[in-house]
């Protein structure tokens, strides 16, 4: 039983990376286009990832993915860390 909860927390850990992976990537392919551009494009930019960020707390927004993908990106590291005591960021380095 124990090496299924284990599995289990290793697979939170892995969705948990690849979103905030997607989230980083997301936010630097927003603002890096928009800061060449010069400060008024980097407005527009940020005003995007406000309202992005303002679906985290859209509880109707719920059956959307995005909407998971952000709240697992955010929670994954400290639920983990909460459940296992593991501080490791990174889902391959051993617990």
């Amino acid at each position: 039983m124990q090496g299924i909860i284990r599995r289990l927390l290793l697979l939170l850990h892995w969705l948990g990376f690849v979103c905030l992976v997607y989230w980083i990537v997301t936010f630097l392919a927003m603002t890096i286009p928009a800061v060449t551009e010069g400060l008024n494009e980097l407005e527009y930019a940020f005003e995007d990832i406000t309202s992005i960020l303002a679906i985290m707390w859209d509880f109707d927004e719920a059956e959307y993915p995005l909407f998971w993908s952000l709240w697992l990106a955010a929670a994954h590291y400290p639920a983990l860390w909460l459940l296992t005591g593991s501080k490791t960021m990174l889902p391959w380095k051993k617990h």
